[in-house]
């Protein structure tokens, strides 16, 4: 599919050919994954404003904290300077990395995610490098000098579906605090039970490690946000979350798997979090959450917080479950359930889970 997107009229910008050897030797990114090659036959410089998803070839100059790229089959190539990589422009949020937004034109910027996001970045914390640094060549066009986006290449909607399919959510307190592993295990344990699941992050910075531990983990099928169009989902407004959400939660749905494990990105009070955690058609559709969290204290913070917004919590877990001393204090003040994460894929876990959703269901068509 192919954007039709031009550049205003009173702009000054340059188009030339691109060679099919030029982009087969160029290192192209996870997030560009979904654009196909034989689209991709113009560079377009000048005077250009890039847009979210706007597929960018870039000259790498100093390499800093991204060392390697993640490329579209997910192998993560060492990169160079003087390296040309194809990659999307995108805002990020990473509390424990960068804040970074996009740029007014195509003067030198970061590389702030080794999944393949340009950006300037704003905020960097004091544990982290500064980025590694890339000088934008053009962004990529059709051959009729279209600008390429990722958001003309999601997936399809497909035939509506709403079916009762259990939909189970991994949200966590903060990076780092266990949501992947958590979620990947939930996988593991259902389909070591025998259950068809499906697998989506809805939030986040473009990045296949999450797919892969979901696919690696026994799901049928797994998508992000980037297959929903978006190469990063921070600044996005509300509705356009939710339109992910149902974009990637159809999909999965007609794949006919019995259970689906959503997770969503950072924590709790991220913006995006927030606000979609706050939506009572979202919460509508989840059926279980599970909190990862790092420590009791925020434990306990996200499982009085969850419950307060009316969802049904079934446990907490993450990195505080690694801890015999952090589990204990969080036990002594909340009557949540911890698991740890082999706790979640052991033998029986998945058909208990499922058996609990099938009861609770049960219990609310009877008294409605």
């Amino acid at each position: 599919m192919k954007l039709i997107r031009t550049l205003s009229a009173g702009q000054r910008r340059h188009v030339t050919p691109l060679t099919l050897d030029s982009m087969l030797t160029c290192k192209r990114a996870f997030s560009t994954r979904n654009v196909p090659l034989e689209d991709m036959q113009t560079l377009i410089s000048g005077d250009v404003v890039p847009r979210s998803g706007d597929l960018v070839l870039a000259r790498v100059d100093r390499l800093r904290q991204q060392l390697r790229l993640e490329l579209t089959d997910g192998r993560r190539a060492r990169m160079f300077p003087g390296d040309h990589i194809l990659v999307c422009y995108g805002n990020r949020y990473a509390a424990d990395q960068y804040e970074s937004q996009l740029p007014e034109n195509l003067d030198p910027c970061d590389l702030v995610a080794a999944g393949g996001i340009a950006s300037l970045m704003r905020h960097r914390h004091p544990g982290i490098k500064h980025p590694t640094q890339i000088t934008p060549l053009g962004l990529v066009g059709n051959s009729a000098g279209s600008v390429l986006n990722i958001s003309n290449c999601k997936v399809r909607y497909g035939n509506l579906n709403r079916s009762g399919i259990p939909l189970f959510l991994v949200v966590g307190s903060s990076m780092n605090a266990g949501k992947t592993t958590t979620a990947a295990r939930l996988v593991r344990g259902m389909v070591a039970d025998g259950f068809k699941v499906g697998a989506m992050k809805v939030t986040g910075t473009g990045s296949g490690g999450d797919l892969w531990h979901f696919l690696d983990a026994g799901a049928a099928c797994a998508l992000d946000f980037t297959d929903a169009g978006h190469a990063t989902t921070y600044g996005l407004g509300q509705n356009s979350v939710l339109e992910i959400v149902d974009l990637l939660g159809n999909n999965i749905r007609n794949q006919q798997v019995d259970a689906i494990v959503v997770e969503v990105a950072d924590g709790l009070l991220q913006a995006e979090t927030h606000a979609l955690l706050h939506d009572p058609l979202f919460r509508d559709q989840v059926n279980g959450v599970f909190h990862a969290a790092v420590d009791a204290h925020s434990a306990i913070y996200g499982a009085e917080f969850l419950q307060g917004l009316g969802y049904n919590l079934i446990a907490v877990s993450g990195v505080v479950s690694s801890s015999p001393l952090a589990r204990r204090e969080f036990s002594g003040a909340c009557e949540v359930p911890i698991f740890t994460k082999n706790e979640l894929c052991a033998p029986g876990f998945g058909l208990e889970l499922m058996e609990g959703i099938a009861n609770q269901t049960r219990g609310q068509l009877a008294n409605a």
